[in-house]
């Protein structure tokens, strides 16, 4: 019997985490006598803003995208928009399905290098991306709580605790960011750290080669990243362009809230309850942050959907914000992996035509070699004259 891996079964422990989160919502959902409703509300829900949640989705993901693609052209690399969305949706995938969206970045510096970038500046712009999004999403939430103090009072105050923590966790990955950026040798000590541990667990054989490359990679990332401290205007840019993408994310839950025949409170209210939901719920440590995700939004919207259209509304939303993102990225993934399945076999069939054009032309060039070398018409290749 094949010895199943550690990656296959952290995949599965994963995947059991998401399919159990999914069931506790059924389970509780069915014992509350809720289901029916939920049903009911899912049937009759709004076309048109269901059609509003999918554009509000469209932007979350163009705008992901475009924050790494303004990146490299600021770098002067030219990489095309279609292959950094691609890249983008495939690092989203690995993030969803990874504790504490670990996997995403990693898959997303791989799959650049495959296309040309190197690591040390898709790094750097991966990094400066999630700096931009995060001073983008403490902001907006920040702002949208000053201009609805009642309604986040009144929704939040069963999680106020969670929300002020979420502010502090979310604070001090931008400021360890910004220090990174600053100090080149936190961040050698840090590598150097990673690579004798790496050492003594037998990972890395050879460690003149590793610092020396990762050496490379450090000198690249701190010379793409340096516009967070000497290059304000891209770094503004790049801010606005998060901005643009957290609000799409985050209008989902208001798409969600018109869809289900509701109309009593403002965007901004709305909007105020899901950008404090979603700082709260960020670092929970495990793949999509479920549980957090679907029972927070219970806390914060109790007061905000009737009872018999609650569920209805988590579902919705939570297909959304997160269920779409599993489908498209698998999507993305299979057709990356296809893509780079059929490039390999092209090339391997190029190879092979020119090996076998080649091969002819060295036997066309022999044979017209021996013909001038035949003095008469009764000699042949290989024969002496007579």
């Amino acid at each position: 019997m094949a010895k199943i891996t550690k990656q296959t079964r952290s995949n599965i422990l994963n995947a059991l985490v998401i399919f159990l989160t999914i069931g506790v919502v059924i389970y509780l959902g069915a014992a509350n006598g809720e289901i029916g409703d939920a049903w009911v509300a899912l049937k009759s829900s709004d076309p048109f803003w269901i059609g509003a949640a999918i554009v509000s989705y469209g932007i979350f993901l163009v705008f992901e995208a475009l924050g790494v693609h303004v990146f490299f052209r600021q770098q002067g690399l030219r990489p095309r928009f279609g292959s950094t969305l691609l890249v983008s949706i495939i690092g989203m995938f690995y993030s969803s399905v990874t504790p504490a969206a670990t996997g995403g970045q990693p898959m997303q510096v791989f799959a650049f290098k495959k296309r040309g970038i190197p690591a040390g500046i898709s790094s750097s712009a991966l990094t400066v991306k999630f700096f931009c999004f995060q001073t983008a999403l403490l902001s907006l939430g920040g702002i949208f709580w000053i201009l609805h103090p009642e309604i986040v009072n009144a929704c939040v105050a069963r999680a106020r605790v969670i929300v002020i923590t979420g502010f502090v966790l979310n604070g001090f990955t931008v400021a360890a960011v910004l220090l990174l950026a600053i100090n080149k040798n936190i961040v050698r000590g840090i590598i150097t750290l990673c690579i004798n541990l790496g050492k003594k667990l037998r990972i890395v054989k050879d460690v003149a080669r590793t610092t020396s490359k990762l050496d490379a990679a450090l000198s690249d990332f701190h010379a793409s990243v340096d516009m967070i401290t000497h290059h304000p205007g891209q770094l503004l840019l790049l801010i606005l362009i998060s901005c643009i993408q957290v609000m799409g994310l985050m209008s989902i839950s208001y798409c969600v809230y018109r869809a289900m025949g509701q109309s009593g409170h403002l965007f901004g209210e709305i909007l105020a309850l899901q950008l404090l939901l979603y700082i709260g719920a960020s670092f929970t440590p495990l793949p999509g942050a479920s549980g957090a995700q679907e029972g927070g939004f219970y806390i914060f919207f109790q007061d905000i959907f009737p009872a018999n259209k609650m569920l209805g509304a988590l579902l919705l939303w939570r297909f959304f914000t997160y269920y779409l993102s599993l489908i498209v990225g698998l999507g993305s993934v299979i057709w990356d992996s296809s893509s780079s399945m059929k490039k390999k076999t092209q090339e391997l069939q190029d190879t092979l035509d020119g090996m076998a054009q080649k091969g002819t032309a060295e036997i066309v060039q022999e044979s017209e070699t021996c013909n001038r070398q035949v003095s008469s018409p009764a000699q042949s290749c290989g024969e002496e004259a007579d």
